[in-house]
């Protein structure tokens, strides 16, 4: 996503790096079924906001500021009060030029995600047996309900794309089974996958209606032969790539007002020194905003009498879920 919105600032280009998106839902799906054995409805979406609001509210009310200061430096983001209420409620809602975004563009996902989350919480009521099964059937009606009802029930919120999540919660129930392929077979699943998400892109194969069976399927083979390679032995640990990983959800929020500052400070003429540039301050961006604010923000956050304690829950395994 963030080299997709990079190219965005030229003629555009590299389209596949909007199946990010798609792959990191998947990559929820399984995350959420994996931690939430045995988890309380309340203190699995307390620790769901915590996780992901704070920081998202922080950086949606700089950008309002900026905005407000400077109208000019994102040209599609409007500080309208309204506007930046229901984005801060993560309701899906049309801004102030009919566009279904909220304040901070790249935000659109959590509304997914907030959905999601709700979902889940409701099925935490029922036996662990049946949860995957009611989060499925619930995402399907609501799809099936955007699919029916006029819009805009289906741009927002009511979209497929929310059946990502329920392949995810499927790859995650075959990992638990040990089906998945082992090191081998697991690699070239993700090759395909890749080659999935890259050839419909380089054709112009796309459609709203069908994304996840156009990206969703790719995603999920990548996941899911991620998932069998560590399942069977593991996969080698680079300490870089982790750090990107668990600096994943900063990089996601900060990158777009990042490059935005790198368009006006250097311009966007030559591809060979904004592109670049524009990659490098959004990946360092990330990485401190993780360090020096992400992480104190949600032991702020969870620093209440509310925020009960759980010494099993992994918090690595929170840092690397991004929207």
């Amino acid at each position: 996503m963030v080299a997709f919105h990079a190219c965005q600032w030229r003629a555009g280009g590299f389209n596949v790096g909007r199946a990010g998106v798609d792959v990191f839902f998947v990559i929820s799906g399984v995350i959420m079924w994996r931690i939430t054995a045995g988890e309380r409805p309340g203190r699995f979406l307390w620790r769901r906001v915590t996780r992901v609001a704070p920081l998202y509210w922080l950086i949606t009310l700089v950008m309002a500021a900026i905005t407000v200061a400077w109208p000019t430096f994102l040209a599609n983001v409007h500080p309208a009060l309204g506007h930046l209420l229901l984005s801060l409620a993560f309701i899906p809602h049309f801004d102030p030029t009919g566009r279904p975004f909220p304040l901070l563009p790249p935000g659109w996902t959590l509304s997914y995600e907030a959905i999601f989350y709700l979902v889940f919480t409701a099925a935490l009521f029922a036996p662990r047996r049946r949860q995957a099964a009611i989060v499925c059937a619930a995402l399907f009606a609501i799809v099936a309900a955007g699919i029916v009802l006029d819009d805009p029930a289906y741009i927002l919120g009511a979209n497929p794309i929310l059946l990502e999540f329920a392949a995810g919660i499927a790859v995650a129930l075959l990992s638990r089974a040990r089906v998945l392929p082992g090191r081998w077979a697991a690699a070239g699943l993700i090759l395909a996958g890749l080659a999935g998400l890259a050839v419909p892109a380089m054709l112009g194969a796309f459609s709203e209606l069908g994304r996840p069976f156009i990206w969703g399927i790719p995603a999920a083979m990548i996941v899911g032969g991620a998932l069998g390679a560590e399942d069977h032995g593991g996969v080698p640990r680079l300490r870089p790539l982790e750090m990107l990983g668990d600096a994943s959800y900063a990089l996601y929020l900060v990158h777009l007002p990042v490059q935005a500052l790198v368009a006006h400070t250097l311009g966007v003429t030559h591809d060979a020194v904004f592109i670049p540039a524009a990659l490098t301050a959004s990946i360092a961006a990330g990485l401190a905003c993780h360090v020096w604010i992400e992480r104190p923000l949600i032991a702020w956050a969870r620093r209440t009498p509310s925020a009960a304690k759980d010494p099993a829950t992994s918090e690595k395994a929170l840092g690397r879920q991004t929207p």
